[in-house]
């Protein structure tokens, strides 16, 4: 609750903008309300040439709830939280069946183990993305939870073919720590002999999935090939590989000087007791870590959510295999039995860090309350807008087209000529504005004899193409 309630100051305090928020809402509003989904309005295209996310069309009737662009965002919080609750009910049910603790100790041990997972710098840092990757954070975790708790295969092919929907390079993450589960200690997985085909078949799911999108699905929809963040290794798939085997030192550099340090100190490293199974999981991330964009080197933004189950996971089997060995300790008799709860202190102890740091993240904000900048916006889209129901046309600049509802087609500035109405806020991102100033703009909009200004007693300009001045019922 309290994350959702500093990410909703943070929405109405600018923090989001287009890219991505108000893009991956067109997503859905042109699904509900245009009967287009995927459809990104300002860009003129099916978004699912950039990415293949058809799992991402299950959300679109919760849509219909509310027509606010804060909607993606919550959705993707109850999602963070819902894999960080998978990943504590698996922690749970390992210390209560193996009887790590004793029990009045182990429901203080699952609370403690809740702060210290949800109150990690990246799982903050995703929440503030707003992005949809979060959602393949809940399937792969799920994946991974009820391969450990032993469900029904079918459950755990429909959980791994949910969450490759949302991103098909999540394969190639998904892939590496459902093998990953094999290395974990005996305390925390069932025996190999029950796991091993099942594991191993997600692994040889998820890379095959990922293959059929590289080879047919991406181009049949027209994607175009390249290697972008990776290009300073090759121009196709098959040269960044000979390169990095080529050049081991530099792989090595690239991993030297990315967030892999930053992301592992981050569980305070008690996932390492567990060494096997940590490197596995996290083997994928030297995908991300070679890349030429800081974000993706560092885990900025959302792209910590491919790494963060297989880490979780880790980090609660090596809480297991830290309690197993201490009452083994206590079997022989050398320490003594009031110190049984020795373990559940070390739990509540890397807690308290976690909450001695509360509100910070990677690459963004703090998660903390922020003052809103939406108030003078909001008051004139209310009156030049949202009370003239023929008005359903609104362009406006990269930030403030968050708070455009979903219910209206939006343009960024740069097509300012597509819209109805133009919104120009005292203070406009030169991104996709079309101009190099606010001043510049509005000469150029002043000048366009298909617009004529409104006057309007708020800071925010107000223009209204002439076809659209009366109003319609």
């Amino acid at each position: 609750m309290y994350t959702v309630a500093c990410v909703w100051t943070a929405f109405r305090g600018g923090v989001f903008a287009f890219h991505d928020l108000a893009l991956l809402n067109d997503l859905f509003s042109n699904a509900v309300h245009r009967g287009r989904p995927f459809w990104v309005t300002d860009a003129d295209l099916n978004h699912l040439t950039v990415h293949f996310t058809p799992t991402l069309l299950l959300l679109t009737p919760l849509f219909l709830l509310s027509d606010s662009q804060f909607l993606f965002v919550l959705l993707g919080l109850v999602a963070l939280y819902g894999a960080v609750a998978l990943q504590v009910w698996f922690f749970e049910r390992m210390f209560e069946e193996q009887e790590l603790l004793p029990a009045a100790w182990r429901p203080w041990a699952s609370v403690a183990f809740a702060v210290y997972l949800a109150l990690n710098p990246f799982v903050k840092t995703v929440a503030l993305s707003a992005h949809f990757e979060v959602f393949f954070q809940l399937g792969a975790t799920a994946v991974l939870v009820l391969l450990l708790r032993g469900a029904r295969m079918r459950w755990v092919v429909l959980a791994a073919l949910l969450a490759l929907g949302v991103r098909p390079d999540g394969g190639l993450f998904l892939a590496f720590q459902s093998a990953a589960l094999l290395l974990l200690p005996a305390v925390a997985r069932p025996p190999r002999a029950l796991l091993t085909r099942r594991a191993l078949g997600v692994s040889a799911l998820s890379l095959g999935y990922l293959a059929l999108c590289v080879a047919v699905v991406l181009p049949a929809l027209g994607t175009p090939s390249g290697t972008r963040f990776w290009s300073h290794y090759g121009n196709t798939w098959g040269q960044v590989a000979f390169t990095a085997l080529g050049d081991p030192g530099r792989v090595v550099h690239d991993v030297s000087t990315s967030g892999l340090v930053v992301f592992q100190r981050s569980f305070l490293w008690i996932q390492l007791l567990v060494p096997a199974a940590t490197l596995l999981s996290t083997l994928p991330g030297t995908f991300f870590f070679m890349a030429d964009a800081p974000d993706k080197r560092l885990l900025w933004f959302y792209n910590s959510a491919f790494l963060l189950p297989g880490l979780g996971v880790c980090a609660a089997a090596g809480f297991g295999r830290l309690a197993e060995a201490w009452r083994d300790v206590l079997a022989r008799g050398r320490i003594p039995a009031w110190a049984k709860a020795a373990p559940a202190l070390l739990i509540a102890g890397l807690a308290l860090a976690q909450v001695a740091r509360f509100d910070r993240t990677i690459g963004s904000p703090r998660l903390r309350p922020m003052p809103p900048v939406d108030g003078d916006f909001r008051e004139a889209l209310a009156r030049q807008v949202q009370a003239c129901a023929s008005r359903r046309v609104v362009a406006t600049d990269f930030r403030s087209v968050v708070f455009v509802p979903n219910g209206y087609d939006r343009f960024l500035l740069h097509h300012y000529e597509r819209a109805q109405v133009v919104l120009v806020p005292p203070h406009v991102e030169t991104l996709l504005l079309g101009a190099g100033s606010r001043e510049a703009f509005l000469e150029v909009l002043q000048r366009d004899a298909r617009f004529e200004e409104v006057e309007d007693p708020g800071p925010v300009r107000v223009f209204v193409r002439k076809d659209a001045r009366s109003c319609g019922s």
